[in-house]
């Protein structure tokens, strides 16, 4: 894994983005859709980063199968196809960004570069 400092901005924005929609919790899974809008990377590049993330061991896709109710909630087993793809990060993933938050805290946001670019 590449050290913090040399990450390219895409893959940081990328991250801090997982992050603040995950409210830092690695239990939790963001929409993959809604991820590539608010990023606004395009799908392509979006997957490109998230593979390469994921390769090391910071993110990781999961998949929410539907639940039905028959009286109360069921997960729908028969439909794990068309069922949401989520991504989150890994508790590496995490601790990694609570570490580059901390340490930037006091200097400019490691994702503003990125947001600038943009824009």
């Amino acid at each position: 894994m590449m050290p913090f400092e040399a990450m390219e901005p895409e893959r940081m924005t990328f991250l801090y983005e997982l992050y603040k929609r995950s409210e830092g919790d690695p239990r939790y899974g963001v929409p993959y859709e809604e991820l590539v809008d608010a990023l606004g990377f395009g799908e392509r590049v979006t997957k490109r980063i998230q593979r390469a993330l994921q390769r090391e061991g910071l993110v990781e896709l999961t998949a929410v199968p539907r639940i039905t109710n028959l009286g109360r909630a069921v997960i729908d087993h028969e439909h794990r196809r068309s069922s949401r793809q989520t991504i989150g990060m890994t508790h590496h993933g995490v601790r990694l960004m609570g570490e580059i938050l901390s340490n930037r805290a006091h200097t400019e946001s490691p994702y503003n570069a990125a947001s600038q670019a943009d824009g």
